[in-house]
């Protein structure tokens, strides 16, 4: 008997369905015992399982729900299927600032586009101009010689024959 564990779809096209069991990593007993019991179920072709990803693989026949299937298994409980997309395979390393970024910029892009384009072109060479302006302004004047190592440097350097 296996204590009930949650499961989540990852990805799913016609024929194929990915799903994901975190609960149920590296027990390699019990998703044996779950690939059996899909490949009996009809309309499944093949159960791949991945114990170290907690995740398996199934395919099947057109017209059938793996869904459903999957529903059937008493063990399984199936979370709600809405989930939060993550891109760039960052999904491990994804604290929501990333994703409130994009959200931010896909609120800001159309105000930036709806302007004049002289003002867009202003603001692409005003960033740079402004930029160098601090730059000179915060600039450490260490780079500059004093005035008698630079007269120094104006004699002409004298070779030994």
């Amino acid at each position: 008997m296996h204590l009930q564990r949650s499961a989540h779809v990852v990805h799913s096209v016609p024929g194929r369905l990915r799903i994901k069991i975190p609960a149920a990593r590296n027990q390699i007993e019990f998703f044996a015992n779950l690939q059996r019991q899909l490949l009996g179920a009809e309309g499944v072709s093949s159960v791949t399982v991945n114990p170290t990803a907690a995740s398996l693989v199934i395919m099947h026949e057109r017209g059938v729900d793996p869904l459903a299937v999957c529903r059937g298994i008493p063990y399984l409980a199936f979370g709600s299927s809405v989930r939060s997309v993550l891109t760039n395979g960052r999904a491990d390393a994804a604290n929501g600032h990333e994703l409130d970024l994009v959200f931010l910029l896909a609120k800001l892009l159309p105000f930036v586009f709806a302007r004049h384009p002289a003002a867009q072109l202003a603001e692409v060479f005003a960033e740079p101009v402004l930029r160098a302006v601090v730059g000179a302004v915060t600039r450490p004047q260490s780079h500059q010689l004093p005035s008698a190592v630079y007269e120094e440097s104006q004699q002409p350097m004298r070779i030994a024959a």
